[in-house]
């Protein structure tokens, strides 16, 4: 299918295409990429290209094989959606921190004194200058939970969209073409993960320091961001809009590091962000009932 194709080469072309050799000359498969300030622009940026895929097979396919991206709200009856998208990503993101920490418990640490020495660490100050100058750990966290529940989401849904018009906008209704909706959303959810892979190499999620680097963590994403597809897939689903979906994207990035900040060590496969094999249990429990609840037929030809 020609819309399927020209989305996968632009999308996977842009992306590998550009971070791949930046990486290289940046260094950041070796030192992280936090290393290096460009770095972290060009992931940034690299949100976007899914957009770009997007569009550029629309145009491909000419007038008759273009397909709706579901950019319009589609607020009428679907309100219900709205608000899970908007609320549930933190719900079960901080059920996924008490199960992650409950299994864990000497990775606690409620004072936030590892974190803040990793922080202190990057901007190259001392962790007791940069406590001085933070608020106190229940203060930080409930200002961080309350940006959180309210404007973030809506703030990283803007950037959120750029991947979510791709994926959920034209991939999977793409994909529904030819496969039943719970084997769309599966595939869609495997191809959005792959797609992290260079960042993966580079640290981003998961840190570099855990057995089986960098193999394991692309794993790890590919099972999250299937898990994560099945839920936004049943939210474009269901309202014909991409936009539900941008903004549980947004709600997730808002509230994903929480755990992490609380936590002896940084993020890795199994946690303490919602990407985490343990950490992610919620998260993905939530995935496979979105899932059992799509269309197991295949469509009619």
């Amino acid at each position: 299918m020609k819309r399927l194709a020209v989305y996968l080469a632009v999308t996977f072309g842009l992306t590998w295409g550009l971070l791949i050799p930046a990486g290289i000359a940046l260094g950041t498969f070796e030192h992280g990429e936090s290393s290096s300030l460009v770095m972290v622009v060009l992931i940034a940026a690299s949100m976007f290209f899914p957009l770009v895929g997007a569009l550029a097979a629309n145009a491909a396919s000419g007038s008759e094989g273009r397909i709706d991206l579901g950019l319009k709200l589609r607020l009428e009856g679907n309100l219900r959606l709205y608000l899970a998208a908007w609320f549930a990503p933190a719900v079960f993101t901080l059920l996924g921190c008490v199960v992650f920490f409950v299994l864990n418990p000497s990775l606690f640490d409620p004072s936030m004194e590892s974190f803040l020495a990793a922080d202190a660490a990057a901007a190259g100050a001392s962790s007791d200058q940069l406590a001085a100058q933070m608020p106190p750990a229940p203060v930080l966290l409930t200002s961080s939970l309350f940006a959180a529940l309210t404007i973030a989401p809506f703030i990283n849904a803007i950037p959120a969209a750029g991947e979510e018009i791709g994926w959920r906008g034209l991939l999977l209704p793409t994909l529904c073409e030819r496969l039943s909706e719970r084997g769309a959303v599966l595939v869609s959810g495997v191809i959005w993960g792959l797609w992290h892979a260079p960042v993966i190499a580079m640290g981003h999620n998961y840190g570099m320091d855990y057995a089986g680097f960098p193999l394991v963590g692309i794993l790890v994403m590919i099972v999250a961001c299937t898990a994560i597809g099945c839920a936004l897939g049943y939210l474009r689903l269901n309202t014909g809009s991409m936009w539900p979906c941008a903004l549980a994207h947004g709600a997730i990035n808002a509230i994903a590091s929480t755990g992490v900040a609380f936590c002896t060590v940084g993020p890795g496969p199994l946690g303490p962000s919602p990407l985490g094999l343990v950490a992610g249990i919620p998260m993905m429990a939530l995935g496979v009932v979105c899932w059992l609840q799509l269309s197991p037929a295949k469509p009619q030809p």
